[in-house]
């Protein structure tokens, strides 16, 4: 569907922009994508990176988690792994 390439196009801006050092318009981007497409676990993982980078521990966390839920749920193992991760990092 549209919405789906859509969402993918601004998980690829939100990426782009977070390199750039743009990162209130990767969090947009980010968000942007997620709302096309809610299941988007990438953007919620993409998400909280940048949050983390600035210092929004929790909103990071939640992304997260949010993330990992829906990771374990599309059974993508690989993303999960490397979202727990950062969870258990963050943790110690």
């Amino acid at each position: 569907s549209s919405n789906a390439n859509d969402a993918e196009y601004y998980l690829k801006q939100g990426k782009a922009k977070y390199y750039l050092t743009d990162y209130q318009g990767a969090i947009d981007d980010f968000t942007k994508a997620i709302s096309l497409n809610p299941n988007y676990a990438e953007s919620y993982y993409g998400r909280g990176n940048v949050k983390y980078y600035l210092d929004d521990y929790q909103g990071a966390i939640d992304d997260w988690n949010k993330a990992a839920y829906l990771y374990q749920k599309q059974g993508n193992t690989d993303g999960y792994n490397k979202v727990i991760h950062y969870i258990q990092k963050f943790n110690n």
